[in-house]
């Protein structure tokens, strides 16, 4: 019995092995490129900038921790097919970019009443705008799922990295590519959060959270990236 159990688990370990050393050159290849692609400009990493460089380091963080938790939503979607039914229905990719575009739209106004709100019963007002870590990690989220470009872009792009004679089932090695490009955007939306963190500390910005200005600029965040997904 010890004997089969230890057959099992050589047998297991060198599959492994050989899977390792069978992807190892194109994992390298895929996660440069998923390091490139997510320095591109677009939605995402703009938001991280700009919630970083105006509240600091710990609410880009939540931002960023929900924009990766969405791409699994996106991994299980193209794993499964269904990224690939709604990529061949025009009308479901307009609904999401049209529910996408208006959710953004709707936070922006939330925090114009927000502050209104803070005003007039608290004229000092002692919090900041726009919610805590996890209303933030929620807005981040939410924001991925809703962005069609994300979907049309995990569909197209990590297919293309699944080797054709691999043995691993499909939608094992696109759940594994799944998690390593959120790996890696974790890591480069990171970094830009402790960027605009440190500007956010040089220029003293976070005090400034709870004026009418920032909440207005914040809103107006909101909107432009509500108008970048729908022109997408």
């Amino acid at each position: 019995m010890v004997l089969l159990v230890n057959s099992i688990i050589f047998v297991g370990l060198a599959l492994f092995l050989s899977f390792l050393i069978f992807v190892f050159d194109m994992l390298i290849k895929f996660i440069f490129a998923s390091f490139l692609l997510s320095l591109l400009p677009g939605p995402d990493i703009f938001f991280v900038m700009t919630q970083s460089i105006t509240r600091g380091s710990k609410a880009a963080f939540s931002v960023t921790l929900g924009l990766c938790s969405g791409l699994f939503v996106h991994t299980a979607a193209v794993a499964l097919g269904l990224a690939a039914l709604m990529a061949a229905s025009p009308l479901c990719m307009t609904l999401v970019k049209i529910f996408g575009g208006l959710y953004l739209f709707w936070l922006g106004v939330c925090v114009l009443r927000a502050y209104k709100n803070e005003k007039d019963t608290n004229p000092d007002i002692k919090t900041p705008l726009g919610g805590g870590s996890f209303a933030l990690y929620k807005q981040g989220l939410i924001m991925n799922i809703l962005n069609p470009k994300v979907i049309l872009f995990f569909l197209s792009f990590l297919p293309a990295f699944v080797p054709t004679d691999i043995s691993v089932p499909y939608g094992v090695y696109i759940i594994f590519l799944g998690l390593c490009f959120a790996l890696v955007a974790l890591s480069v939306f990171g970094a830009v959060s402790l960027f605009g963190g440190y500007i956010n500390g040089v220029l003293r910005l976070e005090r400034r959270t709870k004026s009418k200005t920032f909440a207005w600029i914040s809103a107006l965040i909101y909107w432009l990236i509500a108008v970048w997904i729908l022109s997408a």
